[in-house]
């Protein structure tokens, strides 16, 4: 969900006897780092401080801090410099002109690739832009572009999150939003900008690619390069990892996305017998589990968010969102969720967790990003018409995970998808080590898609 994606407790098995349903005892102060929380979103990843710079890797749960990272410098014999006719430029996001050009030099990496789309544009250069988009309160950025023979060539954003930084208590740095043509000497250029800039505002890591944080899209393909990327996934040709792997970086963190056929809906073996086990937990302990009220919407919004702050996790990589952050990341979703794939878990009335599935709307987008002008009048229409989902995020408040609700919620969702026609979807992005989450999936039959990468670096 709002790019706050981290799955961390889907369905789990034999709860047949299961005790009833009541708040867990509340943590003390001390328990407070380590279980204040499972975020269960989409992507429970994102960049965080190696062990080797003193981080207490046990305080992370689900995910722990990369160790062993390659330093930046020595660099690798197979790093190169740059080509000679080339030149970086800095641009400044808040002119719209440079956010255009950084943004359409996309355009030249991508237009011969069949499995590309492009993010909407309008959304992107709001998102781009710090007068609109929250993030940019607690970022330092340092857009380049490359420009040989008068084209952009190549681009990144190099960017310090302070939140993130004072959150974990370390000393990241971040880029994203790479772009480059099949050129190593090209590539390895604006990566050196970036990482030098990185180290002359004092970090001492370097994650990414981040777009721009783990609440946003973030991690590179590193496997299956063979199908169009879903809703709120980043893309990329499969000649990137080399580039970063020649440079230098070595892996940070692995993310999974798995796949799930729901053509058949509840009714295989194992998934008729998850949703035995969860409608005798929904009977027994008067659970009520309920779609989003869109004449509410305000209301609704606001009881996501309340879960959010209660069920986030100190995970790696894990930014804490503020309410401007969180609502602006909430307001494009507004017009393509489907109410009836956002859910709510009650207890005794009280909403105690959430699951929101999207329609891949890929599908029917127009490849360049452009919907003027009747793109966005044919989307809308559409989003029914989709006939695969992503379950985006599920979250649920401590107090009550392990007592079934994932469960609840997971047969509910497939079954909802199933009647509206979807043939099947993602669940993910996952930590690679979240072997909690990960066997859960496989024991409702999703089996690993695609592999996404978050490289990191010392300095």
């Amino acid at each position: 969900m709002v790019g706050t994606r981290k799955l961390e407790s889907l369905p789990i098995e034999g709860k047949e006897n299961a005790a009833p349903l009541k708040a867990a005892p509340v943590a003390t102060d001390a328990d407070t780092d380590a279980d204040a929380g499972a975020d269960t979103g989409a992507a429970d990843t994102g960049a965080g401080a190696s062990t080797d710079l003193g981080v207490d890797r046990e305080a992370y749960r689900f995910g722990k801090p990369p160790t062993g990272l390659p330093q930046f410098l020595p660099g690798p014999a197979t790093r190169v410099e740059g080509p000679g006719d080339m030149r970086i430029e800095t641009l400044n996001l808040a002119r719209r002109k440079d956010r255009a050009r950084f943004i359409d030099m996309a355009d030249l990496i991508y237009r011969e690739d069949p499995h590309y789309i492009a993010p909407l544009r309008l959304h992107l250069m709001s998102f781009l832009n710090p007068a609109k988009n929250p993030a940019f309160e607690n970022l330092d950025v340092h857009p380049i572009v490359a420009v040989r023979g008068g084209k952009v060539v190549a681009r990144i954003i190099a960017h310090v999150d302070r939140a993130y930084n004072r959150y974990h208590e370390t000393q990241a740095g971040f880029f994203g939003f790479f772009e480059s043509v099949d050129d190593r000497a090209v590539a390895h250029a604006v990566l050196s900008e970036a990482a030098e800039w990185l180290k002359s505002q004092g970090c001492q890591e370097v994650f990414g690619p981040m777009n721009l944080t783990s609440n946003h899209q973030m991690g590179m393909i590193v496997e299956n390069f063979d199908r169009p990327a879903f809703i709120e996934e980043p893309y990329n040709p499969s000649y990137y990892p080399p580039f970063f792997e020649s440079f230098g970086f070595g892996k940070a963190k692995d993310l999974f996305v798995w796949w799930i056929d729901i053509a058949e809906g509840m009714e295989t073996e194992k998934r008729r017998r998850i949703k035995r086990i969860a409608e005798r937990i929904r009977k027994k302990e008067n659970i009520t589990i309920r779609q989003a009220d869109p004449t509410r919407l305000k209301e609704e919004i606001e009881k996501l968010f309340k879960i959010y702050v209660g069920a986030w996790e100190k995970n790696w990589g894990f930014v804490p969102l503020s309410r401007r952050e969180f609502e602006y990341l909430v307001e494009p979703m507004k017009d393509i969720m489907l109410p009836e794939m956002v859910l709510f878990v009650e207890v005794a009335g009280e909403p105690v967790g959430f699951c929101a599935t999207l329609p891949n709307i890929h599908e029917k987008l127009p490849k360049d990003g452009r919907l003027f002008p009747f793109g966005w009048l044919k989307l809308l229409r559409g989003l029914k018409k989709t006939k695969h989902l992503r379950l985006y995020t599920l979250g649920v408040l401590p107090a009550y995970r392990k007592r079934g609700l994932e469960s609840i919620m997971f047969s509910e969702t497939l079954e909802r998808g199933h009647r509206l026609g979807a043939l099947g979807g993602e669940i993910g992005q996952t930590l690679e080590d979240n072997d909690l989450i990960n066997r859960a999936i496989e024991s409702m039959e999703g089996r690993l898609d695609r592999r996404y990468r978050i490289f990191g670096m010392t300095l």
